[in-house]
């Protein structure tokens, strides 16, 4: 018996079964019988094969539909299920399943990386709407109007809590949890601090006998980059470089570190303010899509992952300097008004009890 022989009714079901796009789009080219079904019925499957690839698909949709026109708190109508709709759906979809990919890798290192494994198909779930809810409030708040001298006043407190209020503490932890893979993103691969790259370069080139250069000496060789980061973070008043003499640079060195560990925490807290497609951009930028940490040529005449990360923060505006992320300290404050301590709850999301995957309390107990 031939699947075509089945009852349309039938045939329409296994379409709607689909897990993916792609697989939807695959059986419906298989013959014309399915695919004349799936003409009828193209973005009703569409949208489910969505919701089941890359849902939660209300909260996709209320990032894709967001606009300064209206508070980020207040819920839209749910727009009509459209073509153009659902590849910008598909856009922010991929970057969180991309964000999936990558959680594996930062959540488990160290001596936790005999834990590491892949995420259940639940888990990608939390994953992506805890990822739609931070680019959310990324957009609503983290843009120029909203200034370092203006985010502690009250009702700006107020009017940024408010979006977080409708979910549920186990949903803000998720949120800090993704949050945290974010930040050890930017701490090991867009902004390490000088000991970082030291170390990693001796470890690729243990015989190499040019050290860490100084200001001074970068700028002996006119290093067209000395100084260009600390007109862009405050809180970088040291920084130090490579030698390049090994790739014929005509400059002699490149700049890569951002600074000691005080100093690069200013600066992560500050890059924080990137959404997670931007932060994901500039991590396939310096590491490939594989996160192989390839190696990065830029239009210098030399590999600069430094300088790309500056160019792109330098086309975002003078207001992104000196002005950190909020939204650490916004869920601490919705936490504190049920009555719960935010801090608690980041210690919790840090020991594996909360957060997008947990471990019961008596797993790994001696």
């Amino acid at each position: 018996m031939y699947i075509t022989d089945l009852a349309n009714e039938l045939l329409l079901h296994i379409l709607q079964s689909c897990p993916t796009i792609s697989s939807l789009l695959a059986l419906a080219s298989a013959c014309k019988h399915l695919h004349s079904i799936f003409a009828h019925n193209k973005l009703p499957l569409l949208y489910q094969s969505f919701e089941a690839e890359y849902g939660p698909s209300h909260d996709a949709i209320r990032l894709v539909t967001y606009n300064s026109s209206q508070l980020a708190h207040i819920p839209r109508p749910a727009p009509p299920q459209s073509m153009a709709l659902l590849k910008r759906l598909v856009e922010v979809g991929q970057v969180a399943e991309k964000w999936a990919a990558v959680y594996p890798s930062q959540k488990w290192t160290g001596e936790e990386s005999a834990n590491r494994r892949l995420l259940s198909s639940q888990e990608r779930r939390c994953l992506r709407r805890a990822c739609y809810r931070i680019w959310l409030y990324n957009m609503a708040f983290h843009t120029p109007q909203h200034a370092r001298t203006g985010r502690v006043l009250p009702q700006v407190v107020r009017t940024r809590a408010q979006v977080l209020r409708p979910w549920s503490g186990e949903q803000l932890a998720e949120m800090l949890d993704l949050h945290a893979i974010f930040r050890a993103i930017l701490h090991s691969h867009i902004c390490p601090s000088n000991g970082t790259v030291l170390r990693r370069h001796k470890q690729r080139f243990p015989d190499d006998p040019f050290p860490l250069l100084s200001t001074t000496k970068a700028t002996k060789y006119n290093d067209p980059l000395v100084g260009f980061h600390q007109a862009l973070f405050h809180s970088t008043p040291h920084f130090s470089s490579l030698s390049t003499a090994r790739n014929h640079s005509p400059y002699g060195a490149t700049v890569e570190g951002w600074g000691d560990e005080i100093a690069q925490y200013y600066v992560v807290e500050d890059m924080l303010k990137l959404d997670p497609g931007q932060l994901m951009h500039l991590f396939e930028s310096l590491t490939g899509p594989t996160g192989s940490d390839a190696y990065l040529k830029t239009d210098y005449g030399f590999g600069s992952r430094k300088a790309t990360v500056e160019q792109f923060v330098t086309a975002l505006g003078d207001w992104f300097e000196n002005n950190g992320e909020t939204l650490v300290e916004t869920i601490c404050f919705v936490v504190g008004e049920r009555g719960g301590d935010g801090r608690e709850l980041g210690e919790l999301v840090e020991g594996g009890l909360e957060g997008i995957c947990r471990r019961e309390l008596g797993d790994d107990v001696e």
